[in-house]
């Protein structure tokens, strides 16, 4: 075994080759695997492993949820190159079509019908780019708060990543239409749990088979940094108002104060303040400022019960904080729509 996955690793070094990301995304180092005798008996091993992990599910890996499927994926047979190739193949089994997923690449839901997945919704990234920024503000309109064409990944009404650029529109504007990439995954898993690990499953089919655990994000920081005790699910108003009042004149990952003078006066006298706050010009800094908290506040404290799991477990379609660069939402939609997602038994032609 030694031997075989050494050989693996100098083959896979030896045909690393570029993928460009569909749809004018990133190039992403990914594997080719053609042609090789030792790539096929290599897969082969592979598709026998998940074979072997699906029996207690009738064949459907995704039957697991998305924590088991994590957990299996992270550990060392998960991580085994050869699993990771076979996950690819499933246009290469008995049932070539049958792990097609349908995606809309321009979805376009409204914000308030969404419910989130993952369990914790950090205050500081939700409100920090829309209340310091007054260009952030502003894209509120377009649906994509970042202005750099981003979309969040959805599932019906199900959010499946990008959980903080919804929860930023939340604290603004609740009844606006945010840009998706919608994953019909109704057909491949009947709860959100199953249909996580759908999407956890595609990632880790997408990445490099050698690159070890699966990518991963956290709401912030370590143990000991306040940026993650900020979770604000099933906060009430009152609680939230307290929170984003101490955060006042702190710097955002904006690069810019929350709620600064500056940014109170430009948008005290804007369209958009009083669209989404109700402020007039002749308001004090002081007074719009309490105004904008207190709607902040009222809308954060309505967003809906998570569906999934810690933040850890969660689908991170742009590589989180542990694989930046070496996974896109545009190539994981890439296989999703091939049907290479080898998730359902069974594993072999």
């Amino acid at each position: 075994m030694k031997e075989l996955m050494e050989s693996w690793r100098k083959f896979s070094k030896k045909i690393l080759t570029e993928e460009i990301a569909l749809g004018g995304g990133k190039s992403q180092s990914s594997m080719s695997y053609q042609g090789s005798k030792e790539r096929e008996e290599g897969e082969e091993d592979g598709k026998d492993t998940l074979a072997k992990a699906a029996e207690k599910t009738g064949g459907d890996l995704s039957d697991y949820g998305v924590v088991k499927i994590v957990d299996f994926l992270n550990s060392p047979e998960g991580k085994d190159p050869k699993v990771r190739a076979a996950l690819r193949a499933g246009q290469k089994d008995a049932k070539s079509k049958d792990e097609v997923i349908k995606v809309s690449d321009n979805a376009s839901p409204s914000v308030s019908k969404l419910k989130p997945t993952q369990n914790e919704i950090s205050l500081s990234k939700s409100i920090g780019w829309p209340l310091s920024s007054y260009d952030t503000l502003k894209n509120i309109a377009t649906g994509d708060p970042s202005g750099r064409g981003m979309k969040i990944v959805s599932s019906g009404d199900l959010v499946i990543d990008g959980h903080h650029r919804w929860s930023s529109m939340w604290s603004v504007n609740p009844q606006a239409a945010i840009n998706a990439v919608d994953i019909d995954l109704a057909a491949h898993g009947d709860s959100p749990d199953e249909k996580l690990a759908v999407a956890q499953l595609a990632i880790a089919a997408t990445i490099d088979p050698t690159s070890g655990d699966i990518p991963k994000a956290t709401t912030g920081g370590d143990e000991d940094d306040e940026s993650a005790k900020d979770n604000i699910l099933g906060s009430k108003a009152p609680e939230i108002k307290a929170m984003i009042t101490s955060l006042i004149g702190k710097k955002m990952d904006s690069g810019k104060p929350l709620l600064g003078d500056e940014y109170i006066n430009t948008v005290k006298k804007s369209q958009e303040g009083n669209d989404y706050f109700g402020l007039e010009p002749n308001m004090s800094n002081e007074q719009a400022r309490g105004v904008i908290i207190n709607k902040a506040s009222e809308n954060l404290s309505n967003l809906p019960a998570p569906q999934g799991p810690e933040r850890d477990y969660m689908p991170q379609f742009d590589g989180g904080d542990t694989h930046d660069g070496q996974v896109s939402l545009s190539n994981v939609v890439a296989r999703m729509k091939a049907g290479d997602v080898n998730f359902k038994g069974p594993f072999k032609e």
